[in-house]
């Protein structure tokens, strides 16, 4: 049971994120939400992972963990439980803190899917350009002055060409010109087709056959363990 916790989420993240890449159209998906997407490709091994890592130390609990059959061994635990229940609330009161805190921070990056680079760099110059903010660029960084009030804002960009994806970090997320840009960028996208390419592809097999290893293992180690 325990493979199928840890290793269905990571499949299925992989096949949606391959899915979009093989759209014809590029895709525009908020910072916030593509990481709520990464949690859940991690959340068999945040939530049930490192627990498994720290209860396997006990025979019932690895056996437990490895054929998912029967009752949580919690007698082994017996003398300790209200450690191991302290223990289990503070680290799961963690991750829901970082997550929030992550959530929240990954608000100032915008995500582009199925965007070719070259296509990408021309939106984003006659972006610029449309923005009427003077700017510096110093490699994937750019320093950009708002005419009107002298204010200074950032924006930094990652490609990935061969998935055709690309992101972009405001230092500001809800100002005027990040608000702008991400508007600008995103119409210019709707009438932009992408071509076909191998990354999409690639993450979609990768998906199905960690998907496909996962069960086969798991119905291994079940019929092993009996």
């Amino acid at each position: 049971m325990i493979l199928l916790i840890l290793f269905l989420p990571v499949s299925v993240y992989l096949i949606w994120v391959g899915g979009i890449s093989r759209h014809s159209r590029p895709a525009v998906i908020g910072g916030s939400w593509d990481f709520i997407a990464l949690l859940f490709a991690g959340s068999g091994l945040i939530f049930v992972g490192f627990p498994a890592v720290i209860t396997s130390v006990h025979e019932s609990w690895r056996r437990y963990w490895l054929t998912g059959d029967g009752v949580m061994p919690l007698a082994s635990l017996e003398g300790s439980r209200w450690f191991w229940i302290f223990v289990w609330m503070a680290y799961f009161f963690m991750v829901l803190i970082l997550s929030f805190i992550l959530i929240y921070r990954r608000r100032c990056w915008t995500c582009f899917y199925n965007v070719e680079a070259g296509v990408f760099d021309s939106i984003l110059v006659n972006a610029l350009e449309q923005s009427g903010f003077s700017y510096k660029k110093f490699g994937d960084l750019y320093v950009l002055v708002n005419p009107i009030n002298g204010i200074e804002e950032r924006m930094e960009i990652e490609v990935f060409p061969f998935f055709n994806h690309a992101a972009i970090y405001f230092n500001n997320p809800a100002g005027t010109f990040s608000r702008g840009m991400v508007e600008s960028i995103s119409q210019s996208l709707v009438q932009i087709q992408t071509p076909y390419h191998w990354g999409g592809l690639a993450l979609m097999f990768l998906g199905f056959f960690m998907l496909f290893l996962t069960v086969i293992g798991q119905l291994a180690t079940s019929l092993i363990a009996r």
